[in-house]
């Protein structure tokens, strides 16, 4: 909307009306002390510029920028500390199930897992890398596996060990 035009008298009368607004509110926040001590001053004053600042941050990106989230399963997972192998391979789980699983019925799932994947082992030293792609390689062997079963035909056999005397037993 275009600006109204008042008369110098209006103009300034405003001004002094804002800036009497502005110290009235600031005469909360007037100690002595930070108008004697000039570092206190502006301690205060960069607390209050950072505050200014995670406000903003906040309202542009919500609170996900700040590390914190509305869902406590995702706050959990952001501050979740890992030491042990059973650590990681908890939050392994945990990010699959909170992040990724949703995502698996995608076309374009294949070529994530893919990138996710060397991204993830980027940091390794080659001979972890070998022992992950070995595990790749018998995941997929294993999926190989049953996809010819499954066009054969052929169910799968439970492979369990055989006990001792169990054919006597039934031969008798």
């Amino acid at each position: 909307p275009p600006k109204k035009k008042g008369t110098l008298k209006q103009k300034l009368a405003e001004k002094e009306a804002a800036r009497a607004a502005r110290s009235g509110a600031d005469d909360e926040d007037y100690d002595e002390d930070a108008v004697l001590d000039p570092r206190e001053k502006a301690k205060r004053d960069k607390e209050r510029e950072l505050n200014a600042d995670l406000a903003n941050t906040a309202d542009l990106f919500g609170a996900a920028a700040l590390g914190g989230t509305s869902n406590k399963e995702l706050d959990a997972l952001l501050t979740f500390n890992p030491k042990t192998k059973e650590d990681f391979q908890d939050f392994s789980h945990r990010i699959f199930e909170l992040l990724i699983k949703r995502l698996e019925d995608r076309p374009l799932y294949a070529s994530f897992v893919e990138h996710h994947v060397r991204e993830v082992a980027e940091p390794l030293k080659d001979v972890e890398v070998r022992k992950a792609a070995s595990g790749l390689t018998t995941l997929a062997n294993e999926k190989q596996k049953e996809q010819r079963d499954k066009a054969s035909g052929k169910k799968k056999k439970a492979t369990g060990k055989p006990t001792l005397g169990s054919t006597k037993v039934a031969s008798k």
